[in-house]
């Protein structure tokens, strides 16, 4: 984290403007209060908000997954539109040097979603997690349940 604060730093001078600290909080996926009092907000402050919010979203979640799924989610979706989509969750993975087909992730968009579109909100997220990954069946599991029906069909 101090590295991402060292490069928002564009002047190098310890301090972020409320500009540049409002921008890498988000960056950060976090979406509570980016308000900053001070103009010039040195890191120790910055670290020190960081770590509120990230208590914040872990009590929120319940437990270590689902703050995961939620931060990831909260980054993925920038801008913030409540949802994310098959090219949000694509573009995200290929970023993190993760190689899916284009035809998993499309599934994996429709397996969350609670509509008809392929894309999810971060309730989507939450509960797909409840129902599926903390009973022991994961999203691999799903796919390859599916993959099996569809070639006995």
């Amino acid at each position: 984290m101090k590295q991402l604060f060292k490069y928002y730093d564009t002047d190098t001078d310890g301090h972020l403007t409320r500009t540049e600290a409002s921008a890498l909080y988000r960056e950060m996926g976090y979406i509570g209060s980016d308000h900053w009092a001070q103009k010039r907000i040195p890191m120790e402050d910055f670290l020190l908000k960081c770590g509120a919010e990230k208590k914040n979203m872990m009590e929120a979640a319940g437990d270590e997954m689902e703050y995961r799924a939620v931060h990831a989610f909260r980054i993925i979706d920038n801008p913030r539109t409540g949802t994310i989509n098959q090219h949000k969750l694509s573009k995200y993975l290929k970023e993190i040097d993760v190689e899916i087909a284009d035809a998993t992730i499309e599934r994996i968009a429709e397996l969350i979603s609670s509509s008809d579109e392929a894309e999810f909100t971060e309730e989507d997220l939450f509960e797909y997690i409840r129902a599926n990954l903390k009973m022991g069946h994961s999203m691999a599991n799903s796919l390859a349940d599916e993959n099996e029906s569809l070639g006995s069909a």
